[in-house]
């Protein structure tokens, strides 16, 4: 019995829809996408349409032809959340993350099993929480900027 619930998306469809939705944003065509993997546009479809088994090279190919983050599309069917790659497509969010986590790995070895699940919970939740933050202080500040510009233009002109 697996933890997946029954009504879960399958992998070649989350797969199938992270594709998409980069290729879309990129404004390509699945003949010019398949053009720039050098694969051809029937083995690109079906590609694109989850119906291969998950295969590295197309996954690199395509992220060279979209100028996307390899890593986020894989990330986008572990989480079950397409969106994510086409969100990560230009920061590199999950290609940071891996990059620090195979550092990480290489620095500590295997010291990382005697690292406590808490410690390992708040340290990634603290991460995120401040790069949330960081977020809702950019969206405090368009507020601001926004407010004082509607605030200038309702004014009265000086020299009435």
């Amino acid at each position: 019995m697996s933890g997946a619930p029954a009504n879960a998306p399958r992998d070649g469809a989350l797969l199938s829809e992270a594709l998409r939705q980069v290729r879309r944003h990129r404004g390509l065509t699945a003949a010019e996408t398949a053009s720039r993997m050098h694969i051809a546009k029937r083995t690109y479809e079906r590609f694109e349409a989850g119906r291969t088994r998950l295969n590295m090279d197309h996954i690199a190919r395509f992220a060279r032809a979209t100028n996307c983050d390899p890593n986020a599309i894989l990330m986008a069917v572990v989480i079950g959340a397409p969106d994510f790659a086409r969100r990560c497509c230009d920061n590199r969010m999950a290609t940071i993350l891996t990059i620090a986590l195979q550092k990480f790995d290489a620095r500590v070895g295997d010291r990382v099993s005697d690292l406590h699940i808490h410690a390992l919970i708040s340290a990634v939740t603290d991460m995120f929480d401040g790069l949330e933050a960081t977020l809702a202080r950019d969206e405090a500040a368009a507020w601001l900027k926004a407010g004082t510009e509607d605030l200038t233009a309702k004014r009265p002109k000086p020299g009435r």
